[in-house]
């Protein structure tokens, strides 16, 4: 019973309360520091689904006091995410769990980035 929609609706219901976040792709404008949130991959269990995803945070690698400011973000999110329930009434509730975090480059962009993989156990009513 598979319903990513809801959950992506919900996930980032839940994280626009924190930063700006976007659903599989950057924003072409608009300020650093955002949120995209991605790379969902859906397993279905015998009473709900199992899903993993990314959180990829940016922030711009200019600005003085950027790394700090990353940091400061992604542990924001693993301490609100870790151990939050997400819900939609009447549709689903999930309960998220940290996974790990790592550091991506990007050479091409004066952004710095890190990424948080995330896991969602997906209750449906």
């Amino acid at each position: 019973m598979v319903n990513e929609t809801d959950f992506v609706k919900a996930a980032r219901n839940y994280l626009e309360k924190l930063f700006p976040c976007y659903y599989e792709e950057a924003p072409t404008k608009g300020a650093f520091p955002y949120v995209v949130l991605n790379g969902i991959h859906t397993i279905p269990l015998s009473d709900g689904d199992l899903a993993s995803f990314y959180l990829d945070i940016w922030v711009d690698e200019k600005k003085e006091g950027a790394t700090e400011e990353l940091e400061r973000i992604c542990d924001t999110l693993r301490t609100e995410l870790d151990g939050a329930v997400i819900a939609t009434p009447g549709i689903l509730a999930s309960h998220i769990g940290f996974d790990s975090k790592s550091s991506l480059t990007d050479s091409e962009f004066d952004i710095a980035h890190r990424r948080l993989s995330l896991s969602a156990r997906i209750f449906y009513n």
